[in-house]
């Protein structure tokens, strides 16, 4: 999942942009068709894509799956371009399906509910693994200008340290750059950077690491009417770990020697939590070779609590070095997602395959942060502005000789933002994949790749100032899932 990253920790609209977006799939099988499965049914995915497929398995079924992703950044930064990449491996889905069927005389049953079937089952939704690393020389503006800014409008006495502050640890970030002669007092209540003339010589580094995912587990009924009408519904809860890193660095590499060569700010948090959601389906067969589906999930109220601390090291001129950290922080908060509204559809070639095709539909304007304090208001204002309605698109197909299933796919998620230039946040992905199937078991493959881009905007500055960073990122990912009759 690619966002917006900026450099000051708080809890903002890219924290419930983070939690409000969703990968394709979580299956091989489903990957590998481009998530374009809310009308086929029979897969784990249904769980999270149209719960109503679940209900076309046709046997107890045991699903297990592996994968491997490798993310790369391309970042562009004041006329610099630098590429990295990140490598982890993945467990995107493992559950249980418990068939329940009626016989008519030792066979299956043809009248009425023919099969209630429960299910178990937990699907990696979200995956925060990447770094962004880039750099470039900036001739206009320091950070130091940000939190010189952030220092205005207090006093000398009010910005300097308190003694629980030196010994503890410090509150906030201003004070830290006030301490470590960042920042200077330019007149009544007004600082400003302390910075030699810039003169093309302020080098300007970014890395940022993070790591963690979204696992949403689920319970699940459905049930199969006269293999013509499938329903499934159940309850949702998504467990949350996100991990980041943020170190910001300027060098001063002019031949000026009367304040610091180098400092850096690093600023950790851990986002831990979880959230619950609902949702519901319904797949109908109007003809042997046609199915449509339609899926609502209700939006996830997620409960978090984020620890976070800042560090910050100065080289200065004269050969010495100071560190000043924060103290430990934390803070509880809760997110609302947006209602998830999904429509489907598939044409089946006998036994020989199928295309399909889902529409899915996101506001992402009602995102909400709780509780409603005056600062989330402001966020919350900022949410409805901001974002907007998304439309997102998988297509896919399958062609089937023997026990080999050939697969392929095309998925567009649109941009979230409600105005968004060079497609800003829109995503990608090109997929295909392999799939063997016996009789009691079957393996599948599946290879994406996914194409997006991102600003990145370490500060903003009062004059309308941001620094922006442009990251064309791609992520490639192999997926292997083996299922399993029982």
């Amino acid at each position: 999942m690619l966002l917006v990253c900026q450099g000051a920790f708080a809890q903002g609209d890219i924290d419930a942009l983070r939690y409000s977006q969703d990968e394709i799939g979580s299956t091989a099988k489903s990957i590998a068709v481009g998530g374009a499965y809310g009308a086929l049914g029979a897969d784990l995915s249904s769980a999270v894509i149209n719960p109503a497929g679940l209900a076309v398995f046709r046997s107890n079924s045991f699903t297990f799956g592996g994968s491997m992703i490798n993310t790369k950044s391309n970042i562009a930064y004041q006329d610099n371009t630098k590429k990295d990449f990140d490598f982890n491996l993945a467990l995107p889905s493992v559950g249980m399906v418990f068939y329940n069927g009626k016989y008519d005389k030792r066979k299956p049953a043809t009248k009425g509910w023919v099969n209630t079937n429960f299910s178990i089952t937990v699907n990696r939704t979200n995956n925060f693994n990447g770094i962004r690393n880039y750099s470039g020389t900036n001739d206009d503006n320091s950070m130091l200008d940000y939190f010189a800014e952030r220092a205005n409008g207090l006093s000398v006495n009010e910005i300097s340290a308190s003694s629980e502050e030196l010994e503890t640890g410090y509150f906030d970030i201003e004070t830290m750059a006030w301490d470590a002669y960042l920042i200077d007092s330019v007149g009544l209540r007004t600082f400003g950077a302390a910075i030699d003339p810039l003169n093309n010589q302020l080098n300007q580094k970014n890395v940022i690491t993070t790591n963690g995912g979204t696992h949403e587990i689920g319970i699940h009924l459905s049930s199969n009417y006269e293999n013509k009408f499938y329903i499934g519904g159940g309850l949702n809860v998504t467990t949350v770990r996100y991990k980041e890193q943020n170190r910001f660095i300027e060098t001063d590499e002019s031949s000026n020697y009367n304040n610091w060569s180098v400092w850096s700010l690093t600023q950790n948090v851990l986002t831990k939590g979880v959230g619950v959601s609902a949702n519901v389906g319904v797949i109908f067969k109007p003809t042997a070779n046609v199915r449509v589906g339609a899926a609502l999930k209700t939006p996830t109220l997620y409960d978090l609590r984020d620890e976070y601390n800042d560090e910050l090291v100065v080289d200065y001129d004269d050969g010495t070095y100071g560190e000043f950290k924060t103290m430990e922080g934390y803070y509880e908060y809760k997110i609302l997602s947006p209602l998830k509204t999904t429509l489907s559809g598939v044409y089946l070639f006998g036994k020989n395959g199928f295309i399909s095709s889902d529409i899915e539909i996101v506001d992402y304007s009602t995102m909400r942060l709780r509780p409603a304090n005056s600062a989330f208001e402001v966020a919350n204002d900022r949410i409805s502005s901001k974002y907007g309605k998304a439309v997102n698109i998988r297509l896919g197909g399958e062609y089937v000789r023997n026990m080999v299933r050939l697969r392929g796919g095309l998925a567009r998620y649109s941009s979230p933002l409600a105005t968004a230039a060079d497609d800003n946040l829109t995503r990608n992905y090109i997929t295909g994949g392999v799939g063997l199937k016996d009789k009691r078991w079957s393996l599948d493959m599946a290879v994406v790749q996914q194409l997006g881009k991102e600003t990145i905007q370490p500060y903003t500055l009062d004059a309308g100032i941001v620094p922006t960073a442009v990251n064309s990122a791609k992520r490639n990912s192999l997926v292997i899932t083996l299922t399993t009759k029982f």
